[in-house]
């Protein structure tokens, strides 16, 4: 057990480490370096959840989080939408370990408005999510209207299916995850090459992007500790 404990900690301190070494290099040219520093920080949450004996589609969902990394890690189209696909199959994962069971509406619904904070932050993806679409469609070629519709659609069930667990953690994690991917999609799409904003925007979709993986990763595990 205290094997187990002491290589969980070694593995997410290095997690954390290159996480914060990534941050550093944000803004620099895309290199080998650079797509196996920012593929590291993910790949090494997924360890560490195999390793504490966590969920295999938990830890399939930080998998497939470092491959989409690797690709967004590169600036062309086709490494865009490869990186697109990692992530659309990494939240359907984290759709299915975070309803674990739970597929009627009236639970759902029952679990989304037992609390206010709970029912606030529902109705705040519930205008984030389409605003962005309506903003980014008039900007996006016809062969990434779909994919980017239903990544949206699939993140906003993502982020509301965290909503109905016991775990703040859980869902900080999965709501910084959302404004993450909506940061990019803004610097992406809609914000000017030369912004002065750029800078701030790209830093911020690591710093929330990383937070929010290491916050559902640890807030699902403790959630299994505590046989919730």
């Amino acid at each position: 057990m205290s094997q187990s404990l002491s290589l969980s900690s070694a593995v997410l301190a290095a997690s954390v480490g290159a996480a914060v070494l990534y941050a550093t290099l944000v803004r620099s040219r895309p290199s080998v370096w650079r797509m196996t520093i920012k593929t590291c920080s993910t790949a090494l949450l997924a360890a560490v959840v195999m390793v504490e004996g966590g969920p295999l589609r938990l830890a399939g969902a930080l998998a497939l989080g470092s491959l989409g990394d690797a690709f967004l890690a590169w600036d062309d189209e086709t490494s865009f939408f490869r990186g697109l696909a990692s992530f659309l199959a990494a939240h359907l994962l984290y759709i299915a370990v975070f309803t674990h069971g739970k597929t009627e509406v009236h639970i759902f619904w029952a679990l989304l408005t037992s609390s206010g904070w709970r029912a606030a932050a529902a109705g705040s993806l519930a205008l984030l999510v389409p605003t962005m679409v309506a903003l980014l469609l008039p900007r996006l070629g016809q062969a990434l209207r779909a994919p980017v519709v239903v990544y949206s659609l699939t993140i906003f069930v993502m982020a509301f299916s965290a909503l109905t667990l016991d775990s703040p953690h859980v869902v900080a994690g999965a709501l910084m995850f959302t404004a993450s991917d909506s940061i990019l999609a803004a610097d992406r799409f809609l914000v000017a090459p030369t912004s002065p904003h750029k800078p701030w925007m790209q830093h911020a979709v690591w710093v929330l992007y990383y937070a929010g993986q290491f916050l559902i990763a640890m807030g699902f595990l403790a959630l299994q500790t505590s046989g919730l």
